[in-house]
This record gives structure tokens, C-alpha cells and sequence, in this order.
């Protein structure tokens, strides 16, 4: 069976550079990409960079969705799931297109207007995809290194609903963490093994 294993840090801390640094460059990697979409020119540049920082025998997935059925079905030696936190955000968003419609307006309103019990609901849903996601890992042969954002250290939200959805990456990170067989913690481009 594989191995999972998680890396976390703050933005810019380096984990991302240091979770591929973990796998073999000559090996058959799946790098799952789950910001599947740079909005702005800013975000293009990052996700470019990590393009160009890629060995060019890795093979790229974009997606958020369906993420279990790519682990299943890819015939490599390791997947590398960079990030956590922009597959719960997308995927998040997708679950509020579902409800609401495309216009991102309207998105917006309802999501202020969500009720707790409707936020338990949604905050069920999403650790439900991840529980899938973390039993097909553990199935397949292949290794997982997923990459997420340790979101408890930076500035407090000003909003209650971005308090929540802070608190909702949280508890992803508490089940991926929970999961792992290593967690590495990165700090200034200094990685910690932690479990």
C-alpha cells in the first residue's frame, strides 16, 4: 500500500518545493493541480512557476473534482496533491453553484445568508469528499504527498463566514493529519517532520 503524506506551512514557506523534493524526479509522479483556473495575472505567475519547477517527465491532472478516481486510475508511482486548501475552496464553490447558479453575485448573498445548520451540511460534504479521497489513497499502491496551507496562524477573519470557512480548512487539515503516515510542518523553507 502507499504511503500519504502531508505538508504544511504558511504561504511562501517553501512546501511546496519541499513536498517535490521528496519524490524521485526520474519516477512516473501524478502532480494534481487542483488551482485549476488563475484568475488574475498575479496568480498566473504562480502558477507557472510551479509549471516550470516540474521535471517534464511528471505528468500534470487539473482538477478538483473527481480527485479519488484520479488516484484509482493513474498507473504511477506517486501522486503529489498541491493543494488541499484550493481543492476544499473550488470545491466548495462548486457545492455553491449547485445550489445557487453560476452568478457569483448571487453566490455571495446566499452564502451570507447560510444558517449553521447549513453550514454543518456543507462542512459535512466536503470532509466526505476528502474521506474518499484519503480511502482511495490508502488502497492504491501509489504514494500521496498532498500540500495544504496551515491556515490557523495567520490574521483572524474579519467575518464570521470566512471564520468559518477557515475553521472548515482546519478540520480538513485535522483528518489529513490524522491520516498521514508523515506530516511535515515548513517554517522559512525549513521542513520539521512532525509524525
Amino acid at each position: 500500500m502507499g504511503e500519504i503524506t502531508l505538508v504544511t506551512g504558511g504561504a511562501r514557506s517553501g512546501k511546496s518545493a519541499f513536498a517535490e523534493s521528496l519524490l524521485d524526479t526520474e519516477a512516473e509522479i501524478n502532480y494534481i493541480a487542483t488551482n485549476c483556473s488563475a484568475q488574475d495575472p498575479e496568480m498566473a505567475t504562480r502558477v507557472s512557476l510551479h509549471q516550470q519547477r516540474r521535471p517534464k517527465n511528471w505528468q500534470t491532472t487539473e482538477t478538483y473534482l473527481v480527485v479519488a478516481d484520479v488516484i484509482e486510475q493513474a498507473q504511477v508511482s506517486a501522486h503529489l496533491l498541491d493543494c488541499a486548501t484550493m481543492l476544499t475552496t473550488n470545491y466548495f464553490f462548486d457545492l455553491m453553484k449547485e445550489r445557487f447558479g453560476e452568478d457569483y453575485a448571487v453566490i455571495d448573498e446566499e452564502i451570507m445568508k447560510l444558517s449553521e445548520k447549513d453550514k454543518a451540511v456543507i462542512e459535512g460534504e466536503i470532509l466526505n469528499e476528502w474521506e474518499k479521497i484519503l480511502t482511495t489513497a490508502k488502497k492504491n499502491q501509489a504514494d500521496l504527498v498532498v500540500v495544504t496551507n496551515e491556515v490557523g496562524l495567520g490574521i483572524v477573519p474579519e467575518n464570521a463566514f470566512s471564520r468559518w470557512f477557515r475553521d472548515v480548512l482546519g478540520y480538513v487539515n485535522q483528518s489529513l493529519g490524522k491520516e498521514a503516515d508523515a506530516v511535515f510542518l515548513v517554517i522559512a523553507g525549513i521542513p520539521m517532520k512532525i509524525k
